[in-house]
């Protein structure tokens, strides 16, 4: 085999993606590659002979696995081939992380070090970044959550005097008042309805996922409690609800059930004027999860409009067409997600619409 010169091997390290130090079995450095000096701001006059642990900060060395670098004594090869996070040191005394990786090799019958490092401040600097915008995100998605909890504790009161007066209202003086009052009194009373429907379900909405404990969730028996929890609406509807084989999930049960039960619910919903409602569920085994299927008769959903479904208040009718808080389908994806899943809705105006979502199997 032809043997390489070494400006050949100089030319080899320069190309490399990282900086490149070649050092003997003692630890001296032989050879360094152009990005060496680049981040190090060394010629290679000046570290051509020294210890490679000259670039590391005197401080940092404690840090050094005693089996990856002994002076005087043959690298363990066993330790090597592997990542490495150190501190550096530049010629102007800055520090920076690195990460290096040493590979043993042997040229002209002699064994030699190479030493792959690569600068990773902005690495470094993006992931503490990152986390710092997570837990960020993490205190205030609890603020919120508190807020939430507070603000429909508080709002809920008011709105049960409200009612109670208007009903006393009703029940004393509903003979001395002229039928415009009892409209008003009527509106009234139908708006505090809604509004105490709302704060409701952003207590719920709030409350989703906050110790929410996980075991063996047989899907039929969460279908039958769903379909007794809406025992009056599906009666008074008509609506016929089929179901085929459902799976075991290692899930939370009670968010199962208000999932299903707001799949079904909207399905009924949103039927057609005169057409009785009819909705199908299915569950197909993938490899790494289920996958299910709430398909229904219903009015549909224009294409455009499918993503918008699952946000918060998002609304495609009138509360005079369809009653409300615009709160259900975003409990979905959120229960959905919960579960390491996604949900999705294929549909056609006038053509009904099927509802999919996917649980991960449990990993053991």
């Amino acid at each position: 085999m032809e043997s390489f010169s070494k400006e050949a091997y100089q030319e080899l390290f320069d190309a490399a993606p990282d900086a490149v130090i070649v050092a003997d079995i003692r630890g001296k450095i032989k050879m360094v590659s152009s990005k060496v000096e680049q981040i190090f701001g060394y010629p290679k006059e000046e570290l051509t002979g020294r210890d490679i642990t000259f670039l590391v900060p005197d401080h940092f060395m404690r840090a050094l696995s005693e089996n990856i670098l002994k002076s005087g004594i043959l690298f363990d090869v066993k330790e090597m081939n592997r990542v490495q996070d150190l501190v550096a040191r530049r010629k102007d005394g800055s520090e920076f992380p690195v990460e290096v990786s040493l590979r043993p090799i042997r040229i002209d019958g002699k064994h030699w070090i190479t030493a792959a490092i690569r600068d990773v401040s902005e690495k470094k600097k993006m992931i503490s970044e990152l986390k710092n915008s997570l837990q960020a995100l993490e205190r205030k998605n609890r603020e919120l959550e508190q807020f939430a909890y507070i603000a429909s504790h508080d709002l809920q009161e008011p709105l049960h005097t409200i009612n109670s007066f208007v009903q006393l209202l009703g029940q004393e003086y509903g003979g001395c008042l002229e039928e415009e009052a009892k409209k008003y009194l009527h509106f009234i009373e139908k708006a505090a309805g809604r509004m105490s429907a709302l704060i409701h379900d952003l207590l719920e909405y709030s409350r989703l996922g906050q110790k929410a404990e996980m075991s063996e969730v047989d899907c039929e028996e969460v279908l039958q409690s769903t379909l007794q929890n809406i025992d009056s609406l599906i009666k008074s509807s008509g609506a016929k609800v089929e179901a085929g084989p459902l799976p075991h999930l290692w899930a939370n049960k009670t968010m199962l059930i208000l999932l299903f039960q707001n799949l079904i619910s909207n399905a009924i919903k949103f039927g057609k004027k005169d057409v009785i409602p009819e909705i199908r569920i299915r569950a197909e085994e993938q490899k790494h999860f289920w996958e299910f299927a709430f398909e229904d008769n219903g009015i549909g959903i224009e294409e455009e409009q499918a993503n918008k479904i699952f946000i918060i208040f998002q609304r495609l009718h009138s509360r005079a067409e369809y009653e409300g808080t615009g709160i259900g389908l975003a409990q979905c994806r959120k229960i959905v997600e919960l579960h390491g899943g996604r949900i999705w809705v294929k549909s056609e105006a006038g053509r009904g619409s099927t509802f999919y979502f996917t649980i991960g199997k449990r990993h053991k």
